[in-house]
């Protein structure tokens, strides 16, 4: 018997599409190229926020709120457990140029209803002790936490599972034929596939599985490089946010995750002295205490920038069964469950509860 929907893509985001239409009934498969989480997802500071390290589009505010919510939520249900960590985020500025671009964040925490908090120099070194004697300035958030980004999708993925759904490995899609706004099958190494809907979820793979239909969707890969460290004894639950987009974060085993700037170029996967150099320069002068740290491993991803910054969700304007997922950036996992949601009340309700016309493909055309 034919699936309902067939996802392609088994990272966060296909894997949360997966879950939340199986919850409404639908039959789904997930087609996946490798293994799950193989792309971004597994690449990824997994942080689950209201509110992000830099200015929040404003059609992004509700789904921030939702999708931070529906995690918490269900989090109890979800088998693995995720090894949540909660701890909130400290949003840190090492020089007083830094604190001038941190500040404005402040305000637009606050705009979305969150309690946070502006720290000084001495504040944010008692807050945070693992922070560098120089710290100049700091916002804490605390609607933030971080989970583990496999266990977030095993979760996603065996919760469909569950209730009935498939998954099929080592399937790489090469065509979608689409006649009489209908997906008449999905091409791939493996054969064909049919269903009523597809969902096209393949992070910055996404524009080369559409083009077979001619469509320019203007979503590119952002590289972006990794260092996991050996496992320490526990030392924060928060995580610790710096300018540039770089990062650290403990995990529930005791490893540092740091990252990551964002580099285009391409789909080059390799990792390069000149940006490691750079991170643990940069984390070792913020966070004293990491130089005497050993790497364990180093990796990079790459995640799907949307030329506007905004994900793309929604059916095209071509073919109204087939459904974009994708180009959201560094931001995957947080914004997983309310994009899962949203789909699954395409697919079966025929509307959404969030307005999600900003985010339409058919804003391309």
């Amino acid at each position: 018997m034919n699936p309902d929907v067939i996802i392609i893509g088994g990272g966060v985001i296909g894997t949360a599409c997966a879950y939340f239409l199986a919850e409404k009934g639908a039959r789904v498969k997930v087609l996946e190229r490798s293994h799950l989480a193989s792309g971004a997802s597994g690449c990824t500071a997994a942080i689950i926020s209201i509110g992000g390290s830099s200015s929040t589009p404003q059609a992004l505010h509700p789904l921030s709120l939702e999708s931070y919510n529906l995690i918490s939520d269900h989090e109890p249900d979800f088998d693995p457990p995720l090894e949540t960590i909660r701890g909130g985020a400290l949003y840190v500025a090492m020089s007083e140029e830094e604190a001038a671009a941190i500040r404005p964040l402040h305000e637009d925490l606050r705009q979305m209803g969150i309690d946070c908090t502006m720290l000084d120099g001495p504040q944010a070194r008692d807050f945070e002790p693992m922070l560098a004697d120089h710290v100049a300035f700091a916002v804490h958030n605390p609607a933030c936490f971080h989970v583990n980004p496999f266990r977030l999708c095993a979760a996603y993925l065996n919760a469909a599972l569950r209730q009935g759904g498939a998954v099929e490995y080592g399937v790489e899609v090469q065509n979608l034929a689409v006649a009489n706004d209908k997906v008449e099958k999905v091409v791939t190494n493996r054969g064909d596939y049919q269903a009523d809907w597809v969902v096209v979820a393949g992070g910055a793979y996404t524009p080369a599985l559409l083009s077979s239909l001619g469509l320019q969707i203007p979503i590119v890969p952002a590289r972006g490089q990794v260092i996991l460290t050996e496992a320490c004894a526990r030392m924060t639950d928060r995580v610790l946010l710096f300018v540039d987009h770089l990062y650290a974060r403990q995990t529930a085993s005791g490893n540092f995750y740091l990252g990551s700037h964002t580099e285009f170029v391409g789909f080059e996967n390799r990792i390069t002295l000149e940006k490691l150099t750079a991170f643990t320069r940069s984390f070792t002068r913020s966070i004293p205490l990491l130089a005497r740290v050993r790497a364990l491993r180093f990796f990079a991803g790459f995640r799907p920038i949307c030329e506007d910054n905004l994900p793309v969700i929604g059916p095209l304007p071509e073919c109204s069964k087939l459904i974009v997922a994708s180009g959201h950036g560094r931001t995957g996992v947080r914004f997983s469950a309310s994009t899962g949601k949203a789909v699954s009340e395409m697919v079966v309700d025929g509307r959404t509860e969030h307005s999600m016309e900003a985010f339409s493909p058919g804003r391309f055309a």
